[in-house]
């Protein structure tokens, strides 16, 4: 691993401890790293991403439920930037369907530093909250999900969760969505924080400081 690479994980690492473990805007988290199940891999070139994808896919089950692929050499130049990183995710999420037609291991989205800050409703301010220090592909295991969902709904019926978008994956975890849930409690969060000092914190971890 390279000196840059080590950058790389810090900054993330410093995103992920600071941003999202301290406001607690994902409830899974912090037990997911403490755990060890957290896979962070710093990839140069997009080609190298499927891959990258390919081996995770071949690690123990228990060994890995999400994954963070992060691309620092991704331009990041603004919203039409983000845009054509979230494009990019929507066209490798088809190549990992492609490969497994009976279910893909993993779910795929975009995080990204130029992701809107729109706080209109609880479900546009989850891309504010995915503007990560580097553009990064969040892998989340179809399994977990689905194993949420058979110990709340007291079944094990198979569903392809990697067909779906991440919220209405958690969507299915109970009657009443938690993925509403979640992105209500987080833009709460967002508001009492105030979105200007949180704006202000994400700019510093990407730059590697501190407001």
């Amino acid at each position: 691993m390279t000196t840059l690479d080590e950058a790389v994980l810090a900054r993330n690492d410093r995103y992920v401890r600071q941003f999202v473990e301290a406001f607690q805007l994902c409830p899974y988290a912090k037990s997911c790293r403490e755990s060890g199940k957290l896979h962070r891999r710093v990839v140069r070139a997009r080609a190298d991403a499927l891959p990258a994808i390919r081996e995770i896919e071949e690690m123990p089950e228990n060994a890995v439920e999400v994954v963070l692929l992060i691309f620092p050499e991704e331009r990041a130049d603004g919203e039409p930037s983000a845009r054509a990183f979230e494009a990019y995710c929507a066209t490798l999420r088809e190549q990992m369907f492609a490969a497994h037609p009976a279910g893909a291991p993993f779910y795929c989205v975009a995080f990204h530093p130029d992701l809107p800050r729109d706080l209109q409703d609880a479900h546009r301010a989850v891309r504010f909250i995915r503007r990560s220090p580097d553009p990064t592909l969040q892998l989340v295991r179809a399994s977990v999900l689905q194993s949420v969902r058979g110990q709340r709904a007291g079944g094990s019926r198979y569903l392809d969760v990697s067909r779906l978008s991440l919220e209405e994956a958690m969507a299915l975890v109970s009657p009443i969505s938690l993925s509403e849930r979640i992105a209500a409690a987080n833009l709460e969060t967002l508001r009492r924080e105030g979105p200007d000092r949180l704006e202000a914190l994400l700019a510093s971890l990407r730059l590697g400081g501190h407001p």
